[in-house]
């Protein structure tokens, strides 16, 4: 008898577990794997976004791509915006998050201010950036009045400084990203550790470069790999600001891809162009979870 009560309730935490999974299961298919495997499969069409029919066009689509030089052109400004936006957000949350992790009156206030540039919706955030940086913005008047420039400088409008620009602005944007999570890790680290290396003798900086910045690397890889991949998939950011110009400055993939789908009807196109992104930071979050692996267990050991 005992038996048959323990088939019974196996079957109906199955039943439970069906019932319970299969909602979430719907959900994420229709928003997400759905559009990812139409997007894919797309690729292999010639389509008009407006009209006509879907044809089979093979690797016709993928061919064109490769021999196009907007697609390496967009690929090339992509990797600039995306390892600078990185490199900077990371630089600024790494030093946020260290200040952070002292102690001194007010430190509280500071980490709720700290957020602010993650919670102001972008938008609002894009345009007050490009309002600083109008060519008779604040900022220039305030490096004219220093003495800093002699005329004013159309930040957005040349392509000697307007991917400076766009990736000092999008970092802006993202380190409070980054100071979080990385604040996140220094807290872990076990104070004992400085402790026991300042009764050593260990100054400061060996103790950041032998403890911290080992024991930091985890964290530190997963905030990079998470930013980088952010970046480079980023659309609205580039677009409200300098929408790929000027002269094709900062023409990145997913602005290519919005252009061919919705300004030349090429459809089977943009999603070459959005699979061909897709398989390219697959490839590096593959890369990214074996140098995590590796630095994982150098960590533990």
């Amino acid at each position: 008898m005992e038996t048959n009560q323990n088939v019974f309730r196996f079957r109906d935490e199955k039943i439970f577990f069906w019932v319970s999974f299969l909602p979430t299961a719907l959900v994420i298919f229709s928003i997400i794997l759905f559009p990812i495997l139409f997007t894919l499969v797309l690729g292999f069409f010639n389509k008009n976004t407006l009209v006509g029919p879907y044809t089979f066009a093979g690797l016709e689509n993928f061919r064109n791509l490769f021999a196009d030089p907007q697609f390496w052109l967009a690929f090339k400004n992509g990797i600039v915006y995306s390892l600078g936006s990185t490199i900077f957000s990371v630089l600024g949350g790494l030093l946020v998050a260290l200040l952070l992790n002292e102690e001194f009156r007010g430190r509280a206030i500071l980490r709720a201010t700290v957020i602010f540039p993650y919670i102001v919706p972008p938008i609002v955030a894009l345009f007050i950036w490009k309002f600083l940086f109008n060519s008779r913005g604040l900022i220039n008047q305030l490096l004219v009045q220093l003495g800093v420039i002699e005329q004013y400088i159309p930040w957005l409008g040349d392509t000697r400084f307007v991917m400076p620009t766009v990736i000092l602005i999008s970092a802006w944007v993202w380190f409070p990203f980054s100071a979080i999570n990385l604040l996140a890790g220094l807290q872990a680290i076990p104070k004992d550790i400085y402790e026991a290396a300042s009764i050593d003798g260990a100054s400061p900086i060996q103790r950041f470069i032998q403890i911290t910045i080992p024991l930091l690397t985890p964290v530190l890889l997963v905030v990079v790999i998470i930013r980088f991949i952010w970046a480079a998939r980023n659309f609205d950011m580039i677009y409200l600001l300098t929408g790929g110009g000027p002269l094709d400055a900062t023409y990145v993939l997913p602005i290519l891809a919005y252009k061919s789908a919705f300004s030349v009807f090429r459809l089977g196109y943009a999603s070459a162009v959005a699979t061909a992104l897709f398989v390219f930071l697959v490839v590096l979050a593959l890369i990214y979870f074996q140098v995590y692996g590796m630095a994982t267990r150098i960590t533990r050991s």
